[in-house]
């Protein structure tokens, strides 16, 4: 009896696994999650093991409809194993959220039930029935509605209230959203005071890129948390952020070039879950503080204006005109995504931004709409630099001290100089304690002094010290306001810390000569 029954158990599985070869492509992700994608819809791939939405779930159900009796739990664990088995020996594929791309064609996957697929090519976009790439969904992918043949994205700017400066900006953010899949993208920043729609804006952006049945989340407690929040969407928009920690920031910014996880796989001791993504991020909150200098070059922010009282509408009427008018928008956006697709072929930009992807998006914007939005995106970041460096006690400290060039400086040097004297000075908590930490703060925040013209390099510690040196020379117009002050005024001459070598002889010389000197 033992041995029939086990016989009746493999039939089954033997049976589930024939059932899944008939109908499904087998695959194996670049993490190693391996998947089904049904032969009718091969663009649209499911995991094997992905609770109710998995490929096993629907063996399950499918063998039912079929046999009319129920298989067993060893059944579909024995087939389930068999399937990783096979998906395992396949080429890992890509599989993509929302956006994909392939061989110059942009491709974004509707959410729909029927598979429907949006296709950007030569300037235009079209509806396709399939792909040659694979999508994934997951709980959070909701349908985007069918775009009509023509709309207009201006309809837009009746639901959200912002700068005529600041559009093309949101625009460049929303067609990089929807044509660039393996690019870094910005982080988009709503900034704005209470009552200025902030909520209802965010969401709305979310509905028009990537719809989700939870549009907004809260800000992670952790950076595990925030893996788990981002993984599951190509949107991932953050809801009333009220500061920015320095683990949130680096999060951020990992997100927008390639962000990722790995820990040990449930319920296993050896194997392990890996999780990688790149996401494009929206925050909005009132005032965060001055951002870390990495994150502000890698923010596109947007200020919200207030709406009046009279002008306030109910949520539910809002939301009733917001569905009614999102098909002609999005169909509007798809439209210009479509003409900005096709300029950056032949694209190039002088001085692109650290965002150089997103400048040039940007800028095909500006070409189109005859906007200005690629200067208001670069004044915003140089802004937003400026405010990171202020933020920090010591770099601001550094940058009112340093007034004429310095070399060969160790952390422990400009620590000692910078640090002021007196006990009427309190340590704020972000001081550096040492010279390594003023070292690791010089690195994070050279490239935001750079933008604002200061010299500010290393020798690597190549020197009989074996201690990394730096030397730092503030703008160049400070010094020769300071050197003709001092000339006209012997008496304002600021005496030198006896802590600091000043490079006299070096300040003098044109600004090419010196960067020689930097290079030798």
């Amino acid at each position: 009896m033992s041995a029939n029954n086990e016989s009746d158990k493999k039939s089954v599985a033997a049976r589930l696994v024939c059932m899944a070869q008939e109908r499904y492509l087998l695959g194996v992700s670049e993490d190693g999650e391996p998947f089904g994608a049904d032969r009718t819809r091969p663009h649209l791939a499911i995991l094997l093991r992905a609770g109710k939405a998995g490929l096993r779930a629907q063996l399950a159900s499918r063998y039912f409809a079929e046999t009319g009796t129920v298989a067993g739990g060893q059944a579909l664990t024995d087939a389930t194993l068999v399937l990783e088995g096979l998906a395992a020996n396949q080429r890992p594929e890509k599989l993509h959220l929302r956006i994909a791309e392939h061989r110059g064609i942009s491709y974004i996957d509707t959410g729909r039930t029927d598979g429907k697929v949006i296709r950007i090519h030569r300037g235009a976009w079209s509806i396709i029935d399939t792909a040659p790439v694979r999508f994934l969904r997951t709980k959070l992918t909701a349908a985007m509605p069918l775009p009509p043949p023509s709309g207009d994205v201006n309809g837009l700017w009746d639901f959200i209230n912002i700068a005529f400066e600041d559009r093309p900006v949101l625009l460049a953010a929303l067609i990089a959203a929807l044509i660039q899949c393996d690019v870094p993208h910005p982080v988009l920043a709503l900034f704005a005071e209470q009552g200025s729609a902030k909520t209802t804006t965010t969401r709305m952006l979310v509905d028009l890129i990537d719809p989700a049945p939870v549009a907004l989340r809260q800000p992670p407690r952790d950076a595990e948390s925030w893996v788990t929040a981002a993984a599951g969407s190509w949107v991932v928009a953050l809801d009333n952020l009220s500061a920015i920690p320095p683990w949130l920031s680096d999060s951020l910014c990992r997100a927008a070039t390639g962000d990722g996880n790995v820990k040990r796989a449930l319920y296993t001791d050896a194997d392990l879950a890996v999780v990688k993504f790149r996401r494009c991020v929206i925050i909005n909150g009132i005032d965060v503080g001055a951002v870390r200098p990495d994150l502000a070059e890698r923010m596109a922010m947007i200020d919200l204006r207030r709406i009046e009282r009279h002008m306030r509408q109910p949520e539910a009427t809002m939301r009733q005109l917001w569905h009614a008018a999102l098909p002609g928008i999005l169909s509007g956006l798809l439209e210009l995504a479509a003409t900005v697709h096709h300029r950056l072929e032949t694209l190039v930009i002088d001085d692109a931004p650290r965002m150089a992807d997103f400048g040039r998006v940007l800028a095909a914007v500006d070409q189109v709409l005859s906007t200005d939005g690629l200067r208001r995106y670069t004044s915003r970041a140089d802004q937003l630099s400026e405010d990171s460096l202020a933020g920090n006690p010591f770099i601001d400290q550094l940058r009112q001290h340093v007034r004429e060039p310095l070399r060969s400086q160790s952390g422990a040097d400009l620590h000692t100089a910078v640090t002021p004297a007196g006990d009427h000075w309190r340590r704020p908590k972000e001081w550096p304690r040492n010279g390594r930490e003023v070292t690791s703060l010089l690195r994070r925040h050279a490239p935001a002094l750079r933008k604002l013209g200061w010299v500010i390099e290393d020798d690597g510690a190549r020197n009989h010290r074996n201690v990394l040196l730096w030397t730092i020379y503030p703008p160049s117009e400070d010094v020769a306001v300071l050197r003709a002050s001092q000339s006209s005024h012997p008496s304002l001459r600021r005496p030198t810390p006896s802590s600091i070598t000043v490079a006299e002889n070096h300040a003098a010389r044109p600004d090419d000569e010196r960067h020689d000197d930097l290079s030798a």
